[in-house]
């Protein structure tokens, strides 16, 4: 890496504190990264994100004016700015896991605890641009996988390497803002058939659950309502990224699918089992199993069956660890 080119590299960065947005400006500076923007607000972050066209993110949660998590979650999702890979690095004075997961799971690269030294700054600065994690895709996530290597190894959930042009203004590729958009368009068709892959099994994950304690007449708790506003998310979630595409009879299936789904989930824990309701039942597993199938042309319906099973037992064994105060909750 050329030291020299990072006076390429765009760097927003933001801070409610004066002194702190000081020292990070002072020790870029002092690095070499010079093209340098800074913020106060959750507010001028928004108002910056798009403008600025930044390489990488650096801003802390305690911000006002919103949501951190919230908003990383947006961008990740397509919502904010013009590139949903930004670099995304976090800084905070908490260390509580509950905080560092919840904002790790809306989609950052890294998260610093304060107070903090120049070298870590610099050091994770250099650390997204030259050794960024692959991106994985699930149905409720999209970000950098922090998965060990042997549960990466074990998995069949493919990994994703998101445009950097941090790493590439740093190495001297060629990397003007024609072709960031043109890999951005075509990492946004990957992220999006593998999100509807994701959603699918999800919604087949869900049903093939619930179904059978409404078919015995199990009264709904909260995690079978937690279930049911899984599976209404990642049905709306399937109907939102196929609008106004040539699979408008998939948009079918999964309002059918949606209306029994709600009517349970409104419901709530005063459902009433009536004979009418078996057939919805039977139905919305049939349903399930229909978009999955839709989804994943490729795969054999035994096959797939087998790996919710799988998916199934590993959730109901790691809520039972949870229970029993193995694990910890999440």
């Amino acid at each position: 890496m050329n030291s020299g080119r990072r006076n390429e590299v765009r760097i927003l960065y933001g801070d409610a504190a004066q002194g702190s947005r000081a020292l990070y400006r002072q020790a870029m500076i002092g690095a070499g990264y010079g093209n340098l923007r800074e913020f106060d607000t959750l507010e001028n972050f928004i108002d910056l994100v798009a403008v600025a066209q930044p390489d990488l993110i650096l801003m802390d949660i305690g911000l006002p004016g919103g949501n951190v998590a919230q908003l990383v979650a947006d961008l990740r999702h397509g919502k904010l700015g013009i590139n949903p890979y930004l670099p995304v690095i976090l800084t905070t004075w908490e260390a509580e896991q509950s905080v560092v997961r919840r904002l790790m799971d809306a989609g950052a690269d890294d998260l610093l605890v304060k107070p903090l030294s120049t070298k870590a700054l610099l050091d994770r600065l250099e650390a997204v641009a030259m050794n960024r994690k692959p991106f994985v895709v699930t149905s409720d996530y999209i970000g950098p996988d922090r998965r060990r290597a042997s549960a990466r190894r074990d998995s069949n959930v493919p990994l994703f390497d998101v445009p950097n042009p941090m790493r590439a203004k740093l190495t001297g590729e060629a990397f003007d803002a024609r072709m960031l958009q043109q890999a951005v368009m075509a990492m946004n068709e990957q992220i999006n058939r593998q999100r509807l892959c994701a959603s699918a099994f999800r919604i087949a994950f869900v049903t093939a659950q619930i179904v059978p304690l409404y078919k015995a007449q199990t009264m709904p708790d909260a995690n079978t309502l937690a279930m049911l506003r899984d599976l209404i998310a990642s049905t709306e979630d399937i109907q939102r990224r196929i609008a106004d595409t040539d699979l408008a009879h998939v948009g079918q299936i999964c309002e059918r699918l949606l209306q029994p789904a709600r009517r349970m989930y409104e419901t709530g824990e005063d459902f009433v089992f009536t004979h009418d309701w078996q057939a919805s039942f039977d139905l919305l597993k049939s349903l399930g199993d229909a978009v999955l199938a839709f989804f994943h042309p490729d795969r054999d319906a035994s096959a797939l069956a087998g790996e919710v099973a799988v998916a199934i037992d590993r959730f109901q064994a790691r809520r039972a660890a949870q229970e029993a105060g193995e694990v910890p909750a999440v």
